[in-house]
Parts: structure tokens; C-alpha cells; sequence
């Protein structure tokens, strides 16, 4: 006998096609208004590198400044950098900001529904799931370019499928612009795009292999292969990466810890909860023959689950590149799936506790994000009291990095926008990000290593302390910050501005037994 299928959260015959891809839009759209609900009620998203990529849109948005310029390259990390500073030319920054991450949102959420009807010929409740993942690790570390690209890759794939039966050129047309779209959003968007796309034509590549059908198999590899010319070609000629930290690889063990990472958002045992749950229920559904996976995809989950585990921790300059996998990897599977279930009261349960899980999901964010609202509005107010154009420098230790609580590592860098200042550690990688440093400012920035200025200071004996502030006499103020409360050492050089238990800024002495400002 054959058996039943069940949609999550609505029987089959329940509507008709065009009304059931109706009621999924509407389901999509008020989800995706409720996830962002958040990001509204806040001042300023509490993402851990969210500061000083609002501060670079900023320098983008004005043309450059006294300290930075603008130097446009075709650098494989540029999503946010583009699209931020053209909607700050309508609406205030910190709404074009916002409305990125909106975006984000929509093109995970809108890419999955989408790719999922491309895999399994239905319109399905079933992919509204990934709601749970929009605030997963990466988003917390405010790795907002890779997202981006990230909802992208998807999109593209579902294109990829949709445009299988249509004209050779449309298909190679379009498929090239969506790779150069990862390409320029970040390099890892576009390698899991590559992995996509390459993964969902082995099962049809591989049947033309056995039949020896050459000529359709030639045919499909050079529709492949031609979307990715000019990433490649840009990659080869224009980009030029700055090798300073090499290849390093997290033990094993982190592979299987961090594959929470999905659902990682600031209670780590209801997220290891959620994350167990969920690779249960999945495992149970595949156990059953309920799970459904679509054959075309399955090579491409495998291919995933294989990038992410051969992949390196740290690669150039980039760290956590394996963790960003995760994401994706998660996003994929519930894109391939069309789960079984025996009766609608069976799918309408799983349906009402998923939606439980991600109210509560949200609450907690909300909560989390009204609490860091609170500090964030008092260490501004702290910035503001420093004067224009100054010269800002900041120390805060290692351990002081971490996606969780409330990141206050890169919240001076809003001085750049309150108080047109320069600041050493706002992002400015030549490899990276499309501004640079003044060549008057560059040496500058370079003896104000937040890592070395923090033990100078914190532990370091006299003479160390006195060296240190030589080193910073072209500096008129620095910020100190940790994620614990901390005591800066008394120092005769260094007069208090404003002081809180995690973040305090000092302004300089300059003269009387002092070093000379210069």
C-alpha cells in the first residue's frame, strides 16, 4: 500500500496549487515581518562585526574622508559595501543597515521555499522551517557579506533548475550573473554556489555517463563550467590576497560541535536542544522512508556535508571558514526534503511545535537584543563625548571575541560616523574591503594593535606602558574594552572620559612629562 503524503501543516487536497502558493507566499511574508521585528525595536543590531562594517558604509556613502578613501576593486567581498551606501543615499544608514539584513533574511527564507519546489514539483509548507536558522552563529558575528551571497546561492540553484529546459544562452546568461553576484558578495558564497550547482547535475551527469550519451554529457558540463568564467577570471587577474595567517585546522571533535551552529543563538543548551531535536527528527524521518529527499539533490547534501568537514578552520585571513558551511549545509537539506507524514494531525503537531520553537527562538533574540540596546546607548553616549576628528585608538584582549552576549570589540568604530574620528581598527584590508587608509594615517594604524595595546596597559610594568604611549603621542584618545568587567592600572598619561565596567575611554596627556602629541 502505498503510502500517505502529508505536507506539513496543511493536507494535500486541502487547496489547489495556485491558492496553496498563496497561502505559503503570505506564510513566507509575515514570518519574514516577524523575524525582523527585532532588528526595528533596536538601536543598533548586536552583531559582533556589524559596527565596523557600519562604519566602512559610511566612508562608502560620503566619498571618503580626512582618513580614508574610497578605492573600488573587484574584490570577492563586496555585498553590503554596494547596495548599503546606495540606500543611504534615500534613507538614514542605520535603516539602509537594517534593511540589508531584511534582505538577508528574505533570500534565505525566499531561496529554500523556492528551491524546494524546484526539487520536490510542490509548493510546501515544509520549507518555512528555516525561519529557525535566520539568527543562527554567522549572523551573530555579523558575517553579513557571506549571508548575503549565501541567499543567493540558493536563489541561483532554484534558477539553475528552473531554467534546465529552457534556451542554452538564457540558461548560461542568467547562471553567469547569479555566480558573479556570490563571486563579488563573498568568495565562500560563491563556492558553496559552485558546490550547488555542481552537485545537483552528478545524478543527471552520471546517468549520461552510463548511457554514454558524450554529446549530452559535453553539453551539460560546458553549461556548468561556462557560469563560472568570469569569477574565475576576475579571481585570477584582480583579486590578491593577503596570505598572513595560513591554513589551520580545528580538531575533528569541532566539526560535530559547531554543527549547532545553525540554530546557535545565546542559550547554548536550548540550542543544543533544538539542534539535537532536529538531527533526530530528521534521522528518524530518513529511517522511515518518511524524510523524502530528492534524488537530485542528495549528491549535493553529500557534497556539503564533505566540504564542511575537509575544510580548514582558518584559511588566508579568513576565520571560521568552515563554520559558515553550516549554515548552507542545513538550508540545503531542508531544501531537498518533502517529508511523509501518516495524518494531517501528525503534520499539523510537528507544524504548531516548530512554530513554538521559533516564537521562542525570536523572544529570546528580543530580549537579548532590548537588553544589549541598553548598553549600546550608554557606551554612544560615551563616544559622543569625545570631539570631532579625533584620533581613536582601542585595546581589548583576545578573549574579549565571542559571537554571544553583548560584543562591544568594534563599537568604537561608530566614532567614524558620530564623530567623523579615525579609528585604527576599522576594517580597511586591501583584500577586503574597497577603502584604505590615507598614506598620512597607514603608520598610524599600525603601531595601534588592539591586542598589544591591551597588555601594555593592563600588565605590562612602567617602562612598557611608557613606550606604548610614545608609540600612540599621534593618538588624542583610546577606548578599552572586554567582556568582563576590568581595572585599567593607574596612569598619569591617560585622564578618564567616560567609564563603564566593559568599555571605558581615556583621553591622552600630551606634554609635561608626558610624550608630545605629534
Amino acid at each position: 500500500m502505498a503510502m500517505p503524503t502529508i505536507d506539513l501543516a496543511m493536507p494535500r487536497s486541502s487547496a489547489r496549487p495556485g491558492q496553496r502558493r498563496g497561502l505559503i507566499v503570505i506564510a513566507a511574508l509575515l514570518l519574514l515581518a516577524l523575524q525582523s521585528i527585532p532588528l526595528f525595536t533596536t538601536g543598533l543590531p548586536p552583531l559582533f562585526d556589524y559596527p565596523s562594517h557600519l562604519a566602512r558604509f559610511a566612508i562608502l556613502s560620503q566619498g571618503g574622508s580626512e582618513f580614508y578613501e574610497v578605492r573600488w576593486a573587484l574584490l570577492p567581498n563586496l555585498a553590503g559595501d554596494l547596495i548599503v551606501p546606495l540606500l543611504a543615499r534615500a534613507i538614514p544608514l542605520e535603516i539602509a543597515g537594517k534593511l540589508f539584513l531584511v534582505m538577508i533574511f528574505a533570500l534565505m527564507l525566499g531561496g529554500t521555499v523556492w528551491l524546494n519546489r524546484m526539487l520536490t514539483g510542490e509548493w510546501r509548507f515544509w520549507p518555512l522551517l528555516v525561519t529557525a536558522f535566520l539568527y543562527n552563529l554567522q549572523i551573530l558575528w555579523g558575517f553579513i557579506n557571506y549571508l548575503f551571497g549565501l541567499g543567493v546561492a540558493i536563489c541561483g540553484a532554484a534558477l539553475w533548475l528552473a531554467l534546465e529546459r529552457q534556451p542554452i544562452w538564457l540558461r548560461i546568461a542568467a547562471s553567469a550573473v547569479i555566480a558573479l553576484v556570490c563571486f563579488l558578495s563573498h568568495i565562500a558564497a560563491c563556492g558553496f554556489y559552485a558546490l550547488l550547482v555542481c552537485g545537483l547535475e552528478l545524478q543527471p551527469g552520471f546517468a549520461e555517463l552510463r548511457n554514454k550519451k558524450w554529446t549530452a554529457l559535453g553539453r551539460r558540463a560546458g553549461i556548468l563550467a561556462a557560469q563560472f568564467l568570469v569569477p574565475v577570471a576576475f579571481l585570477l587577474l584582480f583579486w590578491h590576497p593577503v596570505a598572513d595567517h595560513g591554513i589551520s585546522y580545528d580538531e575533528l571533535s569541532s566539526k560535530a560541535r559547531w554543527l549547532y551552529g545553525a540554530l546557535y543563538n545565546y542559550v547554548p543548551a536550548f540550542d543544543l536542544t533544538c539542534t539535537l531535536l532536529l538531527v533526530i527528527s530528521l534521522g528518524a524521518l530518513a529511517w522511515q522512508r518518511r524524510l523524502n529527499v530528492a534524488p537530485r539533490a542528495a549528491p549535493a547534501i553529500l557534497l556539503g556535508l564533505l566540504a564542511y568537514l575537509l575544510s580548514p578552520s582558518e584559511i588566508l585571513s579568513a576565520w571560521g571558514a568552515d563554520q559558515r558551511l553550516v549554515i548552507g549545509f542545513f538550508l540545503l537539506l531542508v531544501a531537498a526534503a518533502g517529508p511523509r507524514f501518516p495524518s494531517p494531525r501528525v503534520a499539523y503537531g510537528i507544524g504548531a511545535v516548530i512554530t513554538l520553537v521559533i516564537v521562542t527562538r525570536l523572544c529570546i533574540v528580543e530580549a537579548f537584543w532590548s537588553e544589549a540596546d541598553a548598553v549600546y546607548r550608554a557606551d554612544l553616549a560615551g563616544i559622543d563625548l569625545l570631539p570631532r576628528n579625533i584620533k581613536l585608538a582601542v585595546a581589548y584582549p583576545g578573549r574579549a571575541f565571542i559571537a554571544g552576549g553583548i560584543p562591544e570589540v568594534h563599537l568604537a568604530t561608530l566614532a567614524v560616523i558620530r564623530r567623523h574620528a579615525f579609528v585604527a581598527t576599522v576594517f580597511a584590508f586591501s583584500d577586503q574591503q574597497p577603502i584604505a587608509l590615507k598614506p598620512a594615517y597607514a603608520g598610524l594604524a599600525a603601531v595601534a594593535n588592539p591586542y598589544a595595546l591591551w597588555p601594555a596597559f593592563m600588565v605590562g610594568d612602567g617602562a612598557a606602558r611608557r613606550n606604548t604611549l610614545a608609540a600612540l603621542a599621534g593618538y588624542d584618545a583610546i577606548v578599552f574594552v572586554d567582556r568582563e568587567p576590568f581595572e585599567l592600572p593607574n596612569e598619569d598619561c591617560l585622564k578618564p572620559l567616560f567609564r563603564r565596567p566593559t568599555f571605558q575611554i581615556f583621553t591622552f596627556e600630551h606634554g609635561g612629562g608626558c610624550p608630545e602629541a605629534r
